[in-house]
């Protein structure tokens, strides 16, 4: 629904934008939503190769749309990869048609096929969204030999992850408070980038609204409980009154980290004795759950050629 002129030219308002406080036409929101994904981008250099984690919710299927749209000027090698959980069939025939339609390589990693686990249980959705997540998407993007993960994280996120972190004393997880981390490919990880870094939940929304998709969403169990439906409409209802107050802190917060000395700091790990990737204990959470529901880790999670890594004894890479 329109409403208001835009800012910056007077026309008719398309979109209303929380960063901004303000309406915009439907081309100014284009300029916006580029301009900050470009800004990120910038920081992650040329001619990278970009898996991009993609669950077809609207922050992931505007991080690949986005991604697509740059992938000339910055040089991007883009491929895409869904993770199934099992279930949601909705989500994966959108994969199938957003990445052909783009003419992106996808494929659809179904941990039942390949991991032999499932979402049966609710009470194992936290588990198989964090910890499986994201050791699938960095080990798949490393032995596929890509340089990056890009991940549909976004600014709403990341201030909930700063503030959240600062009341729980965990700071130093604000190393991690970071638009693009370098990878460390000798260690088995590659980079991590979030074009969405600084565009809100509406921004990827009505990005994708205008693009003309609808967005399978696919949220947490009922009762699952997740501190996030606390902090966010917290900090919502602060950013309705200081439009800019989302990226104040979080831009704060990274600068408070920077100085410390915590940002982007690289995390002591050793590797672990079952899949030779890093883990801080012996054997890494992903292979802990995994074999707990009754699954397997397989020797490689890609088909076809794989990049390959030294898997040393425990404990000689990096310590405990």
């Amino acid at each position: 629904m329109a409403g208001g002129r835009c800012r910056y030219c007077g026309r008719r308002g398309e979109v209303f934008v929380p960063n901004l406080g303000d309406w915009v036409c439907e081309e100014h929101f284009m300029r916006y939503f580029r301009k900050r994904v470009r800004r990120v981008l910038n920081r992650l250099g040329r001619g990278r190769k970009v898996l991009v984690g993609v669950s077809g919710g609207k922050d992931s299927l505007s991080t690949l749309l986005a991604l697509a749209d740059e992938a000339g000027e910055y040089g991007l090698e883009l491929g895409a990869l869904m993770i199934d959980p099992g279930g949601r069939e909705e989500c994966a025939d959108l994969f199938r048609r957003v990445t052909g339609e783009l003419g992106i390589p996808g494929e659809i990693f179904s941990l039942k096929e390949r991991l032999g686990v499932s979402l049966s249980d609710p009470r194992d959705a936290c588990a198989l969204c964090g910890t499986v997540t994201r050791y699938v998407l960095n080990r798949y993007a490393y032995e596929a030999g890509y340089d990056y993960v890009a991940t549909g994280h976004n600014l709403d996120d990341n201030a909930y992850f700063a503030l959240n972190n600062l009341i729980t004393h965990n700071v130093s997880f604000l190393r991690y408070l970071d638009s693009v981390t370098p990878p460390m490919l000798d260690r088995g990880l590659v980079g991590r980038v979030r074009p969405l870094f600084w565009l809100g939940d509406a921004d990827s929304a009505s990005y994708v609204r205008l693009r003309g998709l609808e967005p399978c969403e696919a949220g947490c169990p009922p009762d699952a409980f997740d501190k996030q439906r606390l902090i966010k409409p917290l900090l919502d209802e602060i950013q309705s009154t200081w439009p800019d107050s989302k990226v104040n802190l979080v831009s704060s917060v990274r600068e408070l980290a920077r100085r410390a000395g915590v940002l982007g700091r690289p995390v002591e790990m050793g590797t672990c004795s079952r899949c030779g990737f890093p883990s801080r204990t012996e054997v890494c959470s992903f292979c802990r759950t995994v074999e707990s529901m009754g699954g397997e880790v397989p020797e490689h999670l890609v088909d076809g050629p794989v990049r390959s890594i030294s898997r040393p004894a425990w404990g000689r890479a990096g310590g405990g």
